[in-house]
């Protein structure tokens, strides 16, 4: 590939990655509704982009299965069914306990600093509760473990499912603010504890246990609605 070339496609991969980025947060807080449509030429508009970059985005979150893409009909945020999500959930927590098997990466200085950033902002949420805020602490908290898997295959697949069921539990966050606040808290500490003793076997468990409190809550809530 020629010098020009790379020019010319070079920003349209950082475009793409950007509204992927935007859309997946959009889909995770409910801004966009399970089965809602998503336009092209919509969002083209708002992104003043062509189709091709909104195309490309629209694809990778069809790959994480966030998005259905109707030929001839339309792209569509993915509904999410019981059954759907119990088995999601349930693989996540089997999933989660592998990771100290499958091989992580020792923890840096750096790692411990971002996680001590996080505890911060995970106190100022006590106070001040913010669903966004919420969801971003929770977000950076994932790619934190998530950076430390040195297994490529392993982390798509821990990605995936980690987005996949995400926007269910914060969905439910919004109506138990101090219990989804005191969950995350723990968890944070805990995990602070393990990484700066590089126990990849704990990281591995207590994800295992904080996935597991929040799917007990889940299935709490729809036990409750269906009453």
């Amino acid at each position: 590939m020629s010098d020009l070339e790379t020019e010319a496609t070079a920003p349209k991969r950082v475009q793409a990655h950007t509204i992927h980025e935007q859309l997946r947060l959009r889909i995770c807080l409910l801004d966009y509704q399970p089965g809602s449509m998503l336009r092209e030429n919509d969002l083209a508009a708002e992104f003043g982009v062509s189709r091709t970059p909104i195309r490309e985005a629209l694809q990778r979150l069809a790959i994480e299965g966030l998005v259905e893409i109707r030929n001839g009909v339309g792209t569509f945020v993915t509904l999410l069914s019981p059954a759907d999500l119990h088995d999601m959930y349930r693989a996540r927590i089997e999933i989660s306990a592998l990771l100290g098997r499958i091989g992580l990466r020792p923890c840096t200085p750096a790692d411990l600093e971002e996680v001590d950033r996080l505890i911060v902002r995970t106190e100022q949420l006590k106070h001040s509760f913010g669903i966004r805020e919420y969801w971003d602490i929770n977000h950076q908290l994932h790619f934190v473990v998530s950076d430390l898997i040195t297994n490529i295959a392993f982390r798509d697949v821990w990605d995936s499912f980690y987005f996949k069921s995400t926007r269910v539990w914060y969905g439910l966050a919004q109506t138990m603010t101090d219990d989804a606040t005191n969950l995350l808290t723990m968890e944070i500490s805990d995990l602070r504890l393990a990484m700066q003793e590089n126990d990849a076997e704990a990281i591995g468990l207590i994800k295992r246990n904080y996935i597991s409190y929040s799917f007990q809550r889940v299935l709490r809530q729809a036990a409750a609605s269906n009453s």
